[in-house]
């Protein structure tokens, strides 16, 4: 469809196919009206008249526009395939016009002959015959003047001539003035349907344009949607692949870390070791959003302890918190202190988490509050982190959900965030149809809220239930790596880059360490005197096992054996299989001191079920 262009003449319009075709559309739709009111009024006139007109005079011209009317229903039948054409034909639209201006120039000769009813010294029968012509003139005017003003031009002409040459024959002397007046009512009645119907030209070539332009930006915005979905996915769909040498290179860095001592490291060793935590940290973040953004990460919805959850939460930034010097409270109502919700455990714990990192990033003195506590009014649950921070101005509130906003870090320092945090926050909020809300008084501190709706909440109850830490906690001393020494652990990964990274970390806290690539050759790395006590698996695997299976074979031969899930792959699909499995997962790039605090967890916990 091409925009309309704007026509411009003396008297008549010239004829555009898309305006044209809209009249003829709304024409079409009138069809009916008219030539119900055209048999109607005629038998109407007819019957108010008949005691005074000529009986023949009378009859031939009802018959006469009894038939003329039955042509407007043919003119719709004829037609009625045209209308369903999608779009402007030109032949259609002039042969409309010819069809219907030759059906009006028929009536208009029918209703002009009403003078020829008229009786001499006849006033209240020639006035009725008057007002029928008025009533007819007007009927045109409205209802054809819109949709084709030179085809009523004609009509009227028409009506007017027959009408005003009977009337010198009945009226004598006193037949000037009322053809005077009638001419002139005709006159006054074309000048201001004129206008209409330019005006009515000029609305349906705006709207037209606004289609068009309508049109175009959809267009443009699906290219635009598409183009940022594609690169979302693209991103989603190839984080696997990224995130392996970067795995690769921080477990490279801290194995030169602990195997050279520090008085022998290079001094750039320190800057390598900070660049690869930023590439670590952007990564993950641009990862994360870049899920949530394509949609490729759905909810899944499941029953789980609210308070649970907070605490995985809180504990996660008590490392960080602690580093700061801040103080991490947190504060759940007595009546929730064990609360069942439905909704994405993974998803609320991540906007919880970030929202906490957030809140402790801006703070410099004070501490952050988690909170938890019933919603005032209509139902619900109220979930808040406080801060003592720097406070958001009512400008900057507006734009801080949107990705790379930092307003306190315009120098792009990567030590205060990436500025990607809450925006992660709000898609996360959004898949999950949680409102969340700020409120926040400049130099003074935050609040963020998240209200969960009373539908999500399937239990309350104030025991029985895992109470969220009340204040800050000193953090878990990481097992001496000695401790560690010729613990049996088997490496399962394809990436030789990253196996042999692994292995050099591994072997470097001492550990007996055993590689594998492929699912299906693990059993021939044990022997009957070589038993894993923890398997590091890759969830992506070569040939037809992915990790979670392959544990599952692992763990069919040697019971007693601890399985770990490492994989890139960021789908809510694998955490929530492995979950499901029962096999703890940590996701690359792994953080060595994670590594090495869970590696320390797991082989103590195996060590107190044996001797239990």
């Amino acid at each position: 469809m091409t925009a309309p262009q704007t026509s411009k003449t003396a008297w008549f319009p010239v004829f555009e196919p898309e305006v044209d075709h809209a009249l003829f559309l709304q024409g079409y739709r009138n069809l009916l009206a008219t030539g119900v009111g055209q048999i109607l009024l005629a038998i109407m006139v007819a019957l108010a008249t008949h005691k005074r007109a000529d009986s023949d005079t009378l009859t031939l011209w009802l018959v006469y526009l009894v038939l003329t009317g039955l042509g407007y229903f043919l003119q719709m039948a004829y037609f009625k395939d045209e209308v369903l054409k999608p779009g402007p034909n030109l032949s259609g639209v002039k042969r409309w016009y010819r069809h219907r201006r030759t059906l009006q120039i028929m009536s208009s000769v029918g209703w002009g002959c009403i003078s020829f009813l008229m009786a001499p010294e006849a006033s209240a029968h020639n006035i009725y015959i008057m007002t029928a012509f008025a009533g007819v003139v007007g009927y045109s005017a409205a209802g054809n003047s819109a949709n084709d003003f030179p085809g009523f031009v004609v009509s009227a002409l028409t009506i007017l001539l027959f009408f005003i040459w009977r009337l010198p024959s009945v009226f004598g002397d006193e037949a000037n003035a009322l053809m005077v007046m009638c001419v002139f009512y005709v006159a006054a009645l074309t000048l201001v349907l004129r206008n209409t119907h330019n005006a009515l030209r000029e609305s349906i070539r705006i709207r037209l344009t606004n289609e068009v332009l309508a049109h175009s930006n959809a267009q443009q915005a699906a290219r635009a949607e598409q183009a940022n979905r594609d690169k979302s996915e693209f991103l989603a769909a190839a984080s696997h692949d990224l995130r392996q040498p970067v795995h690769a290179l921080l477990l490279l860095i801290e194995a030169y870390r602990q195997q050279v001592p520090s008085a022998q490291q290079h001094p750039l060793m320190q800057h390598i070791t900070q660049a690869g935590q930023a590439i670590n940290s952007l990564f993950n973040a641009l990862m994360e959003l870049s899920r949530l953004e394509s949609g490729s990460e759905k909810p899944v919805l499941t029953e789980f302890e609210l308070t649970a959850t907070l605490r995985d939460a809180w504990q996660h930034v008590l490392p960080e918190a602690q580093h700061r010097g801040l103080r991490l409270r947190s504060y759940v109502a007595p009546s929730l202190a064990h609360t069942v919700v439905r909704t994405d455990p993974l998803l609320l714990k991540r906007i919880v988490g970030n929202l906490l990192s957030n809140a402790m990033r801006y703070t410099a003195r004070g501490g952050v509050l988690l909170s938890l506590r019933r919603a005032h009014t209509n139902g619900g649950l109220w979930l808040e982190v406080w801060d003592t921070g720097i406070g958001i101005s009512d400008d900057d509130q507006k734009r801080i959900f949107d990705p790379y906003v930092q307003l306190a870090n315009r120098e792009r320092d990567r030590t205060q965030g990436l500025g990607l945090g809450l925006a992660i926050v709000k898609h996360a909020s959004e898949m999950l149809a949680l409102d969340v809300t700020l409120h926040s008084t400049k130099g003074r501190g935050t609040c963020f809220r998240i209200r969960v709706p009373a539908h999500l909440i399937i239990q309350t109850s104030a025991t029985h239930g895992p109470e969220l830490p009340r204040q800050t906690q000193p953090v878990a001393a990481v097992p001496d790596k000695p401790w560690l020494k010729d613990r049996r652990v088997l490496l399962i990964d394809d990436d030789p880059l990253v196996q042999q990274a692994m292995q050099a970390l591994l072997r470097g806290w001492q550990l007996d360490v055993r590689a594998a690539s492929r699912g299906d050759a693990v059993l021939k790395k044990c022997a009957p005197n070589w038993e894993p006590e923890c398997v590091l698996c890759d969830y992506r695997l070569p040939g037809a096992l992915n990790g979670i299976e392959v544990l599952d074979l692992l763990l069919q031969t040697y019971p007693k054996t601890i399985g770990v899930l490492l994989t890139g792959e960021l789908a809510q699909t694998v955490q929530q299989a492995a979950e499901d499995a029962g096999y703890l997962l940590l996701s690359k790039p792994v953080n060595a001191s994670v590594l090495a605090f869970t590696l320390g967890t797991l082989l103590e916990r195996r060590n107190e079920e044996r001797e239990s």
